[in-house]
C-alpha cells in the first residue's frame, strides 16, 4: 500500500513528460523536497519507478516502470493474492464465529430480548 505522499509524487509523475521526472526542470511545490525523495526512494525499492543518479547517490530523474504507471491495478492483484493465499484462515474465521453463535445462541438470543425492551419503551 502507498501512503499520500507516495501517491502524489506518482501523480506528479505521471503528468511529467514521458513520465518521467528530472532535477533539472525542478522539484514540485506541493511537496517538500525531503518528503519527494524519500518517496521516491521507497517507491524505487518497491519497483514503481526506476532512477538515475550520479556517483553519489543524488536523484538525477527518475521514471515510472508498468507498476508505476498502474498502481491500482497491481493494489487489486495484491489484494487478491492475499485473500487466495488466506482463504484457509477466513473459512475458519467464518466457522468458528457459526460455531461461537451456535454454542451461545440461547444467551445472545436472551441479550436481543432485553436489548429490545429496551430501545421499544
Amino acid at each position: 500500500m502507498l501512503d499520500k505522499i507516495s501517491k502524489q509524487v506518482l501523480q506528479y509523475i505521471l503528468n511529467c513528460p514521458d513520465e518521467t521526472f528530472s532535477v533539472n526542470k525542478g522539484y514540485p511545490k506541493h511537496i517538500p523536497q525531503h518528503e519527494f525523495l524519500s518517496s521516491v526512494d521507497f517507491l524505487e525499492q518497491e519497483g514503481y519507478l526506476t532512477t538515475r543518479r550520479v556517483s553519489n547517490g543524488i536523484l538525477l530523474s527518475a521514471t515510472l516502470t508498468h507498476k508505476g504507471k498502474h498502481p491500482k491495478e497491481f493494489s487489486s492483484i495484491a489484494l487478491k493474492r492475499y485473500l487466495l493465499d488466506k482463504w484457509v484462515d477466513i473459512l475458519a474465521l467464518l466457522i468458528s464465529i457459526l460455531a461461537f453463535i451456535g454454542a451461545y445462541r440461547h444467551e445472545i438470543n436472551a441479550v436481543l430480548q432485553i436489548l429490545k425492551q429496551v430501545l421499544t419503551k
